[in-house]
C-alpha cells in the first residue's frame, strides 16, 4: 500500500533502553530525506557511542553505506546492524560489510541494553556476532522474551510524528483539519506456521500481549500522541480466536472503537464470528496473504489453506464493511504459467479492494533460499546483490520453467487484468484518497499496462 510507519522495532528497543536509564535519540533519514552529509552533521552534533541500524534484506547495502559514513565521522563509534537480514545471516553480514562492528540476531531489546553495559564483554552477550581481532565470533542465541507484557510501550515521543501524518492507508482522510496519524502496535510475536517463503525472526512460539495492555497502549497513542489509527504489525491477527475476541471486546468496553480505526494482517482461514467482532471494534481494513490460486501450490508452500476459504472470507469482509487487500506471490517452486493464471483469476473473483502481486524472493533464512541454492523445484538464485531483493522486482530468482523476464510479464498481466478490468478502474481511483498513494498505484498499474 506504500505506507510509511515509524518502525516499531526501533521504537520498542529505544523504550527499553530509556526504561533502563540509557540516553537514546532516533533519526529517520528516509522520512526526513537527509543525505549522507546531513546525517554526518547530525552524528557530529549528537556524538553517539553506539548507533543501531535496522535493515531488511533489500536495505542492507544502504545500512552499510550509512555505517561507513558514521565511521568517517568517528571510527570509535560502534555500529550495530539488526533486523531480519542480520537475524538470518549475522556472520555473513559482518563478512560482507566491514562497516558493521556487531550484528544482532533475534529480539533486540535486551541485547541492545547489554551492548550499552560497560561491565559486559562482547563474549558474554547473547544474540550477537562480532569482530574479535581478525576473527568473527557468533555467540549463542538469546532466549525469547516470555512475558510480552513486560516491555515498555514504544518511544513514540522520540519521533517527529507529524511527518508521518498522511503517509498511511488513511492518508486521504482528515480529522480536526489534520491528516490522520497511524501508529503501529504489536499484539503478538512469533508465528507457528511453516510457509516456506517466510523467515520467522521472532520464532515459532507465539507470545501474546494481554488485551488490557493492548487497550492501554491504544489509549496512550490516542491521548498522548493524538493517533487516529492503529496498525497491528504481526500479520496474523486472529491466530487465536479467543485472544483476538477478548482484545476486540476490551477495545469496545473502553470506547476506543469510537476514537480510532485500525487495520491488520490475517490468514484467510480466519473465523467469521471474529471478523464481525473486529468490525464492531473499529477494524476497517485487513491485508490477507492469499499467495496462490492453485491448491497444489498452496500445499507445496505449506500455506495450509484453500482458495475456497479465501473466497468465503473476502465475501464476509465485503458484506460486513471491512476493506481488503489480497497479497499474492508469483514464481513459487514447481509453479507453471497455468497455475499463475489461476492466481490471477482468483484475484478477480475475490473482488478485493486492492491486490498485490509480488514475485518470489529467496530471502536468507527461508526454506525457499535453501531450495534455490540447491536448484529444487526449478528455483535458482540469480544474484546475491541484496539491493535486487525487492518483492516487486523479479530480479533475485530464476524459475526454470518460467524465466524471470516472463515472470515480470505475468506480474504485469496480473496487475493489468485486476485493476484495469471493466468497472474496476473508476472505483480504484475513488478508493485511493491520498495523492501520494494514488500516484504510486497508477504508476504500478500503468507500468504494467505498457508492458
Amino acid at each position: 500500500m506504500g505506507n510509511i510507519y515509524p518502525r516499531i522495532g526501533i521504537g520498542s528497543i529505544a523504550a527499553f533502553l530509556l526504561h533502563n536509564g540509557q540516553e537514546v535519540q532516533i533519526l529517520d533519514p528516509e522520512l526526513t530525506r537527509l543525505n549522507l552529509d546531513q546525517i554526518k552533521s547530525e552524528i557530529r552534533k549528537v556524538k553517539p557511542d553506539l548507533v543501531g541500524l535496522p535493515a531488511y534484506t533489500e536495505e542492507i547495502h544502504q545500512a552499510a553505506n550509512l555505517a561507513k559514513a558514521i565511521k568517517d565521522v568517528n571510527p570509535e563509534i560502534i555500529t550495530v546492524v539488526g533486523g531480519p537480514h542480520a537475524s538470518a545471516e549475522p556472520v555473513q553480514v559482518l563478512t560482507e560489510f566491514s562497516s558493521f562492528d556487531i550484528a544482532v540476531y533475534g529480539e533486540g531489546e535486551q541485547t541492545m541494553l547489554d551492548l550499552t553495559n560497560e561491565r559486559k564483554t562482547l563474549d558474554e552477550i547473547m544474540g550477537i556476532a562480532f569482530r574479535k581481532g581478525d576473527e568473527l565470533k557468533l555467540n549463542r542465541p538469546r532466549p525469547l522474551i516470555k512475558n510480552f507484557d513486560t516491555l515498555p510501550f514504544p518511544a513514540w515521543h522520540l519521533y517527529e510524528l507529524d511527518k508521518y501524518r498522511g503517509s498511511s492507508l488513511y492518508s486521504g482522510f482528515k480529522k480536526r483539519g489534520k491528516r490522520l496519524l497511524e501508529l503501529p502496535i504489536e499484539g503478538a510475536r512469533g508465528c507457528p506456521y511453516s510457509c516456506i517463503f517466510c523467515f520467522r525472526a521472532t520464532g515459532r512460539n507465539v507470545r501474546f500481549k494481554s488485551p488490557s495492555v493492548i487497550a492501554d497502549e491504544i489509549e496512550r497513542a490516542v491521548q498522548k500522541f493524538q493517533a487516529d489509527a492503529m496498525y497491528f504489525v504481526e500479520g496474523t491477527f486472529g491466530i487465536s480466536k479467543k485472544y483476538a475476541i477478548a482484545t476486540c471486546e476490551e477495545i469496545v468496553r473502553r470506547g476506543l472503537h469510537e476514537k480510532i480505526v485500525w487495520s491488520c494482517g490475517a490468514r484467510v482461514d480466519i473465523d467469521k464470528e471474529l471478523l464481525i467482532k473486529m468490525k464492531e471494534a473499529g477494524c476497517i481494513f485487513i491485508g490477507f496473504g492469499v499467495e496462490s490460486g492453485d491448491p497444489g501450490i498452496l500445499k507445496i508452500i505449506r500455506k495450509n489453506v484453500q482458495p475456497e476459504q479465501a473466497i468465503e472470507t473476502f465475501k464476509t469482509c465485503k458484506n460486513i464493511g471491512i476493506k481488503t487487500e489480497a497479497n499474492f506471490i508469483l514464481g513459487h517452486p514447481y509453479e507453471t504459467e497455468e497455475m499463475i493464471k489461476k492466481t490471477i483469476n482468483l484475484a478477480k473473483k475475490l473482488n478485493t479492494d486492492h491486490a498485490n502481486f509480488a514475485i518470489l524472493v529467496p530471502f536468507p533464512g527461508t526454506e525457499v533460499y535453501g531450495m534455490a541454492c540447491n536448484n529444487i523445484g526449478g528455483l535458482k538464485i540469480r544474484t546475491t546483490d541484496w539491493r535486487l531483493y525487492g518483492k516487486q522486482l523479479g530480479s533475485a530468482l530464476e524459475l526454470e520453467q518460467i524465466p524471470s523476464h516472463r515472470l515480470v510479464q505475468l506480474q504485469a498481466k496480473a496487475y493489468k487484468e485486476f485493476y484495469l478490468r471493466p468497472g474496476r478502474f473508476p472505483s480504484f481511483i475513488k478508493e485511493r484518497m491520498s495523492p501520494k498513494l494514488l500516484f504510486h498505484s497508477l504508476k504500478r498499474v500503468l507500468g504494467a499496462y505498457k508492458r
